[in-house]
């Protein structure tokens, strides 16, 4: 059994979070959550510890002080499950469980059967799928997807599901310096792959999703989505002039990083 650790940053999803459903996944599943809590103003970190205290084994919490956007957040979980070094797998979904956990199954069955180093959920809309988005999302979604697509070179479907998983050694190689954007750092892992000479093609997987329900109240509204075209133009002025920091960049203030007492 491969040993998987899943992020779940958290921005005041307080009433957003299904405990009965990480009660059921965590009771009957041997994975591992990491809450990342970005500087919540509501009950979040109230609910985290609820579910921390049934599963104090499985269940850890990072406590930022300070909002540092979705894209750090991430960033620090999983360089501090990657650089620990206790898992085969690391990666990050949402916290309002629009991929659901039975999905990882698939993500699993993937890593087992191809070997590669990076799966990422694709929401793509076909017969036999359960995928349900907003319609101004999908399709404002479809423009910047075909732009990114392009501006890679790569033939991408989906960049920007929030369900993605990696090999840990893999992991440290894309999340080794801070993201550009605080919500477009998905495109960033792409780019950052194929700046460090590899082939996105060869050692990445993307993995059509059986279920993903949109579940409304996003962080991300309209007015944000509008405004991912000009964050989508920072990211390619700053990785037009990027060289890469070198691959062995010491990372052991990660692994330094303190969970939150079970409690």
């Amino acid at each position: 059994m491969l040993r998987v650790a899943i992020v779940i940053p958290c921005y005041n999803e307080a009433s957003r979070i299904n405990q009965e459903a990480f009660r059921t996944f965590l009771a009957t599943q041997p994975f591992n959550i990491i809450f990342v809590n970005d500087g919540s103003k509501d009950d979040t970190l109230h609910v985290l510890k609820n579910i921390q205290a049934e599963f104090p084994t499985h269940v850890h919490i990072i406590n930022l002080e300070q909002n540092r956007g979705k894209a750090e957040a991430v960033r620090r979980g999983v360089l501090k499950v990657a650089c620990i070094g206790n898992y085969d797998i690391v990666g990050f979904m949402d916290a309002d469980l629009s991929t659901p956990f039975r999905e990882l199954r698939y993500f699993i069955e993937a890593f087992e059967e191809e070997h590669k180093p990076f799966v990422f959920g694709s929401r793509i809309s076909r017969i036999g799928a359960r995928i349900k988005r907003y319609n101004y999302r999908h399709y404002l979604g479809r423009v910047i997807a075909t732009a990114i697509s392009i501006y890679l070179h790569i033939p991408i479907y989906d960049s920007q599901c929030g369900a993605k998983f990696f090999y840990p050694d893999f992991a440290k190689r894309v999340f080794r310096e801070p993201f550009v954007s605080r919500w477009l750092f998905d495109v960033e892992i792409f780019r950052r792959i194929a700046l460090d000479g590899l082939d996105v093609e060869t050692c990445a997987l993307e993995l059509p999703l059986h279920t993903w329900i949109e579940q409304g109240d996003s962080k991300l509204g309209l007015k944000d989505m509008l405004r991912l075209p000009f964050e989508f133009y920072r990211i390619f002025r700053h990785y037009n002039r990027k060289v890469m920091s070198p691959v062995g960049l010491d990372l052991s203030e990660f692994a330094r990083i303190e969970y939150l007492e079970e409690v």
